[in-house]
Order: structure tokens, then C-alpha cells, then sequence
């Protein structure tokens, strides 16, 4: 069977295999311009016939060399009859320093759908090979991937309202490069392709061959490996689906529920709730630290995530929420509560009052052994009357040693819970006392009347 046969015929197969064209669907080639977008869209139209629609996206980041690549897609689809559209990125400029290849990602699939609506095509055509597949496999098994990343590049995927394809995802780069010869194509050749500075081309060029030697067809193994462990992560994402339907899990969930569940569950369970906040994905590192943070959490503690998500304890729960709905939420919980004799237990921290002559040394040894963080402090008794504990405000600041502290450079180079939680204890006068630093200078100066113990235990 020649190359051109071979690769039609498993294009056809993927189309069945995995459902990717319904047959009434107009679809939308991305075309680069390249050997395998050239052969995807050669297939395409022998396929579908006037159904596709070939587009190329020009990032503008290799000058006249991107250029010619427009030109020459453009007279491609001329001679061989395919509608054509183009259009301009200035990719750099949207990076704007930042990571470019994300961005030129970003804005292509943005554009592919664009031009999907534009045309009325259902249908984005992408030309992912079984090689590049095994590629994927390797990069995610170095990074050190979960079962979802090891699942390669999937045949079809949706993107918005549209779904992307790929119906080469059977063929081999080999296969496509045959194809090419025996059809005497032109292709564009990117030149950064044969740079193994890049993670990607190094696999190419000197990882997979050598996979090749142990054995010749594993591309082909790996695609088939790949879809049993979709078929199984696909499996367990819907068990983990219903569970969280069951017990209404959006962005929180019970922490004994939680750790109640297998940990391939509860996996699924935290992404899921991650998910509803954040349109990042999670590596394995941060599962394994959110798993850390679920055994060893307090009520009020926190955790950074990527995509400016927090994980924070409440009460019983974990929450997911976005960092902006975290500082609103600090803000709008304002409290002021009146400090008497005893135990005060607030949440996220409880204070201790009692007078110096009475003996409270278990209790506090009980009550540290708990805290993250504890302080004490001596008070008067007229200190003790006006005592009341609340909020930190914006610009606070109180004199202590002789000088005015702010507490904003008294937390500089506290966590990031003693900046969220920590309150302040005032009386008439303002602040009287930031834990662990010293009280206000006019009640220190009466600290021989000392008739209270103050003590404050952070959880």
C-alpha cells in the first residue's frame, strides 16, 4: 500500500473510529503551510470535497519568512480550488514579555473560531500526528504527568460551541512525509523546527528515535495506549462528576467528605471544584500540595494556586475562590467584639483573659499545643475594662518603644495568614496591641499594675 493510500485510509478510520465528522459538517483546516497542515488539507478536501475551508494564521514573528508561508498557502488553496482566508497577529505585542508561545496559542484558537462563525463551519481541523502524540506523551511523562496528561494529544476536544479534530492522529510523521513525496507536494519548512534548544524538537530529533529502536511502531502503541487511558479517565471523571453531584460540591466540600473518597476521587474531585474558579490546570505538584494542605490545614489557613486561585479553610470545609473574591471577602468580614474574662474563640483565632493570681497554665498549654502562632501580654485593669478586638484597618499604626509602628511594616516579612488573620486589640485610645509586639507605650509605662493576662492563639 502506497503512503498516499496509508494515510487516507486512516484518516477515514479516525473520522469513524472517534466520531469526528458528522456528514453534513462544514470544516475549518488550520493551515500553517507545513508538511503535515499540507497533507491535512489535501485529505480534507478529497474527504469532504467542498465542505472545507482552508485558514492561516500569520503571528508576524518571523518577518518575511512568515510572509512567504501566507503567500504560498495562499496560492496553494488558489490552485487546487479550497477557499481561503488569512489573517495578521502581532503576537509579540500581545505577549508583551510574557510567555510568547502560550500567547500565540491563545490567539490562533481564538481566531480559528472566529473564522468558524464567519463561515458557519461546525468543525476545526488540526494536523496531529502519532508522532507528535508520542512527543506530548514523553514531555507530559517527564513533567511528571497524572493519568489525564497522559493521554496524549485526544482525537477531538471542543473549543467553545466548535470542536476541534484531528484526523491525523492515527498517521505517522514517516507516513506523512511519504505521502508528500509520492504526491510531489510543496511545503513550508519553519526553521526553528531543527532547534533542539527547544523541549519539544529535542524529543523529536533525539528522544524518539531512540524509542523507535527499542520499538518501530511506537507511535502507533502509544496512540493505543492513549486511548485506554482515556477510556479510564473518562471512566473515573464521571464517577467523580456524581459524587459531586450527590453531595453538591462546587467550589467546596466537607474535608472529612473529602478525605473519605479514594485519593484517584478526590483528584478529580479537587480539580473539579479548582475548575470552577479557574480556567488553569493543575500540575501533579500542586495536587500533592493541596493534599498536604487538607491533612495539615487550619480553619483560616490559605493556599496560592495558579491562575490567582486560593484554597482556604472554613470551618469544616475547604473553598476554592479567586484571589479578588478572597480580599473582598477579608474586607466585608468586619468584626469588633468586646474582650471578656475567659475563653473568646473567633474562628480563626480565640483569645485568652485572666487575672494574674488565678492559675491558667494547662489551659494555655492546651491552647498553644493547637495554635500556629500564640502572644501574651500583661494589662492593667483599667486596659482590661475598655478591651475589645477586631479588623485591621487600612494605615493603622500605634506607638510602641517610642516610636509610631505602622502595621503594615510590622507585617512585612510575616506569612501570609498573619496578614489576612491576624487582628489588633484596642480600647478608647486605638490600638493597644498587635500580637506579638509590644503594647501601647502609655499602658506599658503601667505594667507594674498589671492585674490581667492577655493571651492570643492564631490557628
Amino acid at each position: 500500500m502506497s503512503f498516499y493510500e496509508t494515510v487516507i485510509k486512516k484518516a477515514r478510520e479516525a473520522i469513524e473510529k472517534f466520531s469526528l465528522i458528522c456528514s453534513d459538517e462544514r470544516v475549518l483546516v488550520g493551515f500553517s503551510g507545513g508538511a503535515d497542515s499540507t497533507v491535512l488539507l489535501c485529505v480534507m478536501h478529497e474527504i469532504l470535497g467542498e465542505r472545507v475551508c482552508a485558514f492561516h494564521v500569520n503571528h508576524m514573528l518571523r518577518g518575511d519568512e512568515a510572509d512567504a508561508d501566507e503567500l504560498f498557502c495562499k496560492k496553494f488553496c488558489l490552485k487546487k480550488g479550497i477557499p481561503f482566508n488569512s489573517v495578521h497577529i502581532d503576537v509579540a505585542a500581545l505577549a508583551n514579555g510574557s510567555g510568547v508561545e502560550e500567547a500565540a496559542r491563545n490567539a490562533r484558537y481564538g481566531a480559528l473560531t472566529a473564522e468558524c462563525e464567519r463561515i458557519g463551519a461546525q468543525k476545526i481541523a488540526l494536523a496531529h500526528t502519532a508522532s507528535d502524540n508520542m512527543e506530548t506523551v514523553i514531555f507530559n511523562l517527564a513533567r511528571g504527568a497524572s493519568l489525564s496528561g497522559m493521554r496524549g494529544i485526544p482525537p477531538k476536544r471542543a473549543q467553545g460551541k466548535f470542536e476541534v479534530i484531528r484526523p491525523l492522529i492515527l498517521c505517522t510523521r514517516a507516513e506523512i512525509e511519504g505521502f508528500c513525496t509520492e504526491k510531489e507536494l510543496d511545503f513550508c519548512t519553519d526553521k526553528t523546527n531543527v532547534d533542539i534548544n527547544y523541549t519539544r524538537n529535542f524529543i523529536r530529533h533525539k528522544i524518539a528515535p531512540l524509542i523507535k529502536e527499542i520499538n518501530p511502531s511506537a507511535e502507533e502503541r502509544i496512540v493505543s495506549a492513549s486511548e485506554n487511558l482515556a477510556r479510564d479517565e473518562s471512566f473515573i471523571t464521571e464517577e467523580a462528576r456524581r459524587f459531586a453531584e450527590l453531595h453538591g460540591i462546587s467550589n467546596s466540600c466537607n474535608v472529612k467528605l473529602l478525605l473519605s473518597v479514594h485519593e484517584a476521587l478526590r483528584s478529580r474531585i479537587i480539580a473539579k471544584m479548582y475548575g470552577s474558579v479557574s480556567n488553569k490546570t493543575l500540575e501533579s505538584r500542586h495536587f500533592d500540595e493541596i493534599d498536604k494542605f487538607i491533612e495539615n490545614g487550619k480553619n483560616g489557613s490559605r493556599i496560592i494556586l495558579p491562575g490567582k486561585t486560593a484554597a482556604l479553610f472554613r470551618g469544616e470545609d475547604i473553598i476554592f475562590i479567586s484571589e479578588d473574591d478572597y480580599s473582598d471577602s477579608i474586607k466585608k468580614d468586619k468584626f469588633s467584639y468586646q474582650i471578656h474574662e475567659g475563653t473568646s474563640d473567633f474562628g480563626t483565632f480565640s483569645v485568652l483573659l485572666f487575672p494574674t493570681e488565678k492559675e491558667e497554665c494547662e489551659l494555655i498549654k492546651t491552647s498553644s499545643q493547637k495554635a500556629s502562632f500564640t502572644a501574651k501580654t500583661v494589662l492593667p485593669e483599667s486596659a482590661v475594662k475598655e478591651l475589645y478586638v477586631r479588623n485591621r484597618e487600612n494605615g493603622e499604626k500605634y506607638v510602641f518603644g517610642g516610636m509610631t509602628r505602622t502595621l503594615k511594616k510590622l507585617l512585612s516579612g510575616a506569612d501570609e495568614k498573619a496578614k489576612t488573620v491576624r487582628p489588633v486589640f484596642c480600647d478608647d485610645s486605638g490600638v493597644l496591641w498587635f500580637p506579638p509586639f509590644r503594647i501601647r507605650d502609655d499602658v506599658y509605662a503601667r505594667r507594674e499594675e498589671a492585674k490581667y493576662i492577655l493571651c492570643y492563639f492564631e490557628y
